[in-house]
């Protein structure tokens, strides 16, 4: 009974979370304390519906735990895990090493199929396999109606609307992306003084005259070619977003401005070594700037659009940073300053 009842209060916290990724993490934290004997993991799947990433929840941190998948040493028994991924029954069980562990694959999520694994001592009162089901029922329910609203119809990507009830929250954040801490070797737990968020402003270099002249249809597809390699290009924890017309927002945390820029370099080269059929080569201009803490979205993105601009108007296909461009006495600080009070 007290377990239904910590479900029940956990999915009245579930339901009040507007962010899919938040979501797994209260879901990890919901389970992982009711069933406090348990090892809990959320193995994140890929498009194809394989292994990608772990979370786990750390109850010393309260925290949730990320890694990369480690296929040579999976932390639950590969073959059941191969049996539960090709099955997609919401139940598969075994005994391994002492350990009873029980699976139950939650797919069909776009970015947020994930698995969850349970494993607990043979001898210990097992799951209640029909709670639990029930439970990822709503969760499933949830996140697909936060993906729908959250997501721009055209690319996939996250909208716009999503950018601005993500950055109040991040702009208050000095550790970075999310409450995730990092353990695989890309990332590890981010340090204020080598870790920070960037953002960049990505456009498409004379965007108009792809449409007047090849057609929307052609125009949407240098839109999706651009989305597909932002995928490509960052990492899960990173946040895409498109803006709207040919405009698209990155955050991602990188450790310096020069790693920063040659993060955003590499993906201006490769956007323009790419060859599509009639339209030919396309390229970008990128702005960027560092977030700082509590700054308000108005100023962050009037610095990168200002980089932008400038990238725009010295030769496009370049990455420009707001900083330097600030130091170089290029362009005049921005109007809108860190902690403003946004109107609208």
């Amino acid at each position: 009974m007290n377990r239904s009842r910590d479900l029940l209060d956990g999915l009245a916290h579930l339901t009040g979370i507007r962010n899919a990724q938040r979501l797994e993490q209260s879901l990890l934290k919901t389970l992982a304390g009711i069933y406090a004997s348990a090892r809990v993991w959320s193995i994140q799947l890929t498009a194809e519906g394989r292994p990608r990433r772990l979370h786990t929840f750390d109850r010393t941190r309260d925290a949730v735990v990320a890694m990369a998948f480690d296929h040579k040493a999976p932390p639950v028994p590969a073959a059941l895990l191969e049996q539960a991924l090709d099955s997609g029954q919401s139940v598969a069980e075994a005994v391994e090493s002492g350990q009873r562990v029980t699976l139950f694959p939650v797919c069909g999520l776009k970015d947020f199929s994930i698995c969850l694994a349970f494993a607990l001592d043979a001898d210990a009162e097992p799951l209640d396999a029909v709670l639990v089901s029930s439970f990822l029922s709503v969760y499933r329910n949830f996140v697909q109606l936060i993906d729908d609203a959250q997501t721009d119809e055209l690319t996939g990507l996250l909208n716009r609307k999503t950018f601005d009830e993500n950055f109040q929250e991040l702009a208050t954040l000095e550790r970075g992306l999310d409450h995730a801490y990092c353990a695989d070797d890309r990332r590890t737990e981010p340090d204020p003084d080598a870790t920070q968020v960037w953002l960049a402003v990505i456009d498409v270099d004379d965007f108009k005259k792809i449409n007047d002249s090849f057609g929307h249809v052609y125009g949407d597809e240098v839109l999706i070619l651009l989305a597909r390699l932002l995928r490509q290009g960052f990492r899960d924890s990173d946040l895409i977003y498109r803006f709207g017309g040919e405009e698209f927002v990155v955050l991602a945390e990188v450790a310096g401005a020069e790693q920063a820029v040659a993060t955003f370099e590499r993906l201006q080269q490769t956007v323009a070594s790419q060859d599509l059929p009639r339209v030919g080569t396309v390229t970008t201009s990128i702005g960027v700037t560092r977030v700082r803490p509590y700054q308000t979205a108005s100023a962050a993105l009037d610095q990168a659009d200002q980089a932008l601009y400038y990238a725009k108007a010295n030769g496009k296909n370049q990455v420009c940073l707001y900083d330097q461009l600030l130091a170089e006495g290029a362009i005049q600080p921005s109007a809108i300053q860190t902690g403003e009070i946004e109107l609208f």
